[in-house]
């Protein structure tokens, strides 16, 4: 049995996709199960992935309909076998002492996950990515006192500590025991799901912190910066997926995180839809039709802010009292 199995979820990433799978399979350590999961990718993806198995024995390759980032991830959960799980985004690279480095960690204290530092890649170069939390092991107790206040959202409309799965090596046995999976209708930003989930249900974990083990490759055009015209909907379902499962919980109050969460996704949407090519028309109307959601009118009636900035308090009074037009302008939506 593979002491690591990596997940590798691959679309349309031609350009990067060698440079990620050779810092895989040239990992030190080498008892590991390398899944790429073509989701339906249209380049020559699925070649690249059915050449790199002919070489490697340790590579699994799962070929699948195009179902999104999640679906992919879940097709490679689905036939893992090792004892952690890993997930890779394929325009991405990891060091070479990665899994070897993590893996050791998480038996050495026997702990649900590890999570390092990481790079963050661009054009302009590398550079070092690290949160704001102790090294070492987080017990329940650490996780309550220090994550949950965080866990979904701060009070600073600023996301917590547990983000991005592809720092992360998760025990497997966690995932298998909480039927934690990817949920396939949160298509955008479904990582926060899922670390929400993840943080909630672990017993310990270990923070590497000055460990830089992972280049997440910095793309200013990926989903999460450009207008989708059916994101804030995706948003929707999962701010009431996170409600369902912590809105009512006995062992810590996350109602704020909740209403946190969902005023930052409105902010996010508003914020693409103005800064879109569509018309002052169609961006005043669909400004409108996200204040006018019920969730997020309820999430402005009683969110309680923290330590949040004059301009951000101002903010969120426009647009909690819809002055649409006076917001676009201040922000330069209106060209």
């Amino acid at each position: 049995m593979p002491k690591v199995s990596i997940v590798v979820p691959i679309y349309n990433v031609e350009k990067y996709l060698e440079q990620c799978v050779e810092s895989i399979i040239n990992q030190t350590l080498k008892n590991i199960e390398i899944i790429l999961v073509d989701d339906g990718s249209p380049d020559n993806c699925p070649q690249i992935c059915d050449d790199y198995a002919k070489k490697d024995s340790r590579i699994k390759v799962v070929h699948k309909k195009n179902g999104g980032l999640s679906s992919a991830r879940n097709a490679g959960i689905e036939v893992a076998t090792g004892d952690y799980i890993g997930f890779v985004d394929s325009d991405d690279y990891i060091e070479l002492d990665m899994y070897e480095k993590m893996y050791n960690i998480a038996i050495e204290n026997n702990v649900d996950f590890v999570m390092s530092d990481y790079y963050r890649v661009s054009s302009e170069g590398k550079v070092k990515a690290t949160l704001d939390m102790d090294e070492g092991i987080y017990d329940k107790n650490k996780i309550k006192k220090d994550i949950f206040p965080t866990l979904i959202m701060g009070d600073d409309i600023n996301y917590g500590r547990l983000l991005a799965v592809w720092h992360c090596l998760y025990k497997k046995e966690l995932l298998d025991k909480n039927n934690l999976i990817f949920d396939e209708e949160v298509k955008y930003s479904e990582d926060n799901l899922f670390s929400s989930i993840i943080g909630y249900k672990a017993n310990s974990f270990y923070y590497m912190k000055g460990s830089y083990l992972y280049n997440y490759r910095y793309n200013p055009n990926s989903i999460s910066k450009t207008y989708k015209p059916d994101a804030w909907s995706v948003y929707l379902k999962m701010n009431n997926k996170l409600k369902d499962l912590f809105f009512s919980v006995k062992d810590y109050d996350f109602r704020n995180q909740l209403y946190a969460h969902i005023i930052y996704y409105a902010f996010n949407c508003i914020n693409h839809v103005g800064n879109s090519n569509n018309s002052f028309s169609y961006k005043y109307k669909e400004i409108k039709r996200i204040l006018n959601t019920k969730e997020l009118k309820n999430g402005f009636k009683n969110f309680k802010p923290g330590n949040i900035s004059t301009k951000l308090k101002i903010s969120i009074w426009m647009l909690k009292h819809k002055f649409i037009i006076n917001y676009m302008i201040i922000k330069g939506y209106i060209k």
